[in-house]
Formats: structure tokens, sequence, C-alpha cells
């Protein structure tokens, strides 16, 4: 299995399906990752237009984000990625959380300025489950959730993290040296991030385009 992308330092990309990757890949220390919601991300911020019946997307081409797949696919590749990592950090949405595995810690970020609307009001909570234990636990407590106001840098995925908030998560679920799984990569930002901290990171993505915005982005220096 050859990598997309490998620095020679321990970061590496592989293009492709996750169920696929994952089995032939080492046991690595985090799992870190912010999968699709299943709440069809598709038909709202991403689409664009309907020709000839089908939704012609912005963001994956490949993947439809519905609750079907999201079940079908999503929650059981996050469940594998579990497998293969000692503790993990995974990114939900609040009516999707249920579908999980029962996490050991929930947290999240804090968005004063809300990022979406649901059926009680506006949603302003981004929630962060948490499997296993935070290492250093012992040393001290470090906060499970924070409050921001960051905006992620528009590189042409539909919708990354700031790079702040896996800065935060990178530091909280591992230490200098370990190494973070990320199977539903995206444009990058944890492995951008285990890369400014001194981390091992594998990042997985099934769009290539995705995975060159990554390449670019880890081609810079280090940031901190």
């Amino acid at each position: 299995m050859k990598p997309y992308y490998d620095d020679g330092k321990g970061i590496v990309i592989y293009h492709g399906d996750c169920r696929e990757i994952m089995p032939q890949l080492p046991i690595s220390t985090l799992l870190l990752t912010d999968p699709p919601y299943g709440v069809d991300l598709g038909n709202h911020s991403a689409s664009t237009e309907t020709r000839m019946g089908r939704l012609r997307k912005k963001g994956y081409e490949s993947y439809e984000d519905t609750y079907e797949n999201f079940k079908a696919i999503v929650v059981p590749s996050v469940v594998r990625a579990l497998g293969f990592t000692r503790r993990g950090i995974v990114f939900s949405a609040g009516t999707r959380m249920w579908d999980y595995p029962t996490p050991d810690a929930v947290g999240g970020v804090f968005m004063p300025n809300a990022c979406g609307r649901n059926k009680f009001g506006f949603t302003s909570l981004i929630h962060v489950l948490f499997y296993g234990n935070a290492p250093g636990l012992e040393q001290g407590s470090k906060a499970t959730a924070i409050k921001s106001t960051a905006s992620a840098e528009e590189n042409g995925h539909p919708c990354p993290k700031p790079l702040s908030w896996m800065n935060w998560l990178v530091d909280l679920g591992s230490v200098e040296g370990d190494t973070i799984l990320d199977p539903f990569m995206g444009s990058g930002t944890t492995l951008r991030a285990a890369k400014d901290l001194g981390r091992k990171a594998i990042g997985i993505e099934i769009e290539e385009k995705y995975c060159e915005i990554a390449v670019r982005r880890l081609a810079q220096e280090v940031l901190l």
C-alpha cells in the first residue's frame, strides 16, 4: 500500500476508503477525526444545483451525507478506528451522538455566535466525544470544552475545522511523539496540528482533491 504523501518525518496521507486502508495500518495512539454528520449537508450549504435529477455538490461527489449512510458507513468506520487506537476524540452533531458507542466523556466547543439553528433555537455547541483516558491525567486535568469564535481558513473544503480547535485536541489527547489517526482527513487540519505540535499522524481521505489541499498545507513550515 503506497502512501499518497509521506514527509519522511511521520506525517503520512493515504488516498482511498478508510474501511479498506485502516486494517493495513499499525496501531495508532489517538483517533482524532471530524467525520460527516449525516445531516444532509449536500442539500444545504454544499449544494450548487440539480441537473438531470442529480444533486451536484461542492463537497463530496462520492458520498451522500444522509443519515442512512452515516449509520452504514461512518459509524462502523469510527468503531473500527477506535479498535486500532488507544483513545479517541470524535466530533459529532448532537442529534447523532447516540449512534456512536457510549463515550467516556463529552465535551465540545461553545460558539457564542452560533453555528446554525435547531428545533429549539440556535445551535451553539459543537459536540466532541472522548474515548479512553487522556495521557498524563494523573498530573492534572485539562478542559474538555472551550469557548471559541475562531473561523476556519477557506481552503476549498466545505466544512473545515479551525486549526486552533485541532491544536487544542491534539494537545489534550496525545503527547509528543504519539501517532494520530484521522480516517476522515478532509483538508488535513488534524495532520497540520499534529505536525505543528510534534506528533506523527496518518490521514485517510477518499476525495483526491482534498488530499492535494492537505499536501499543500503540510508543505508549509511549522506554524508554532
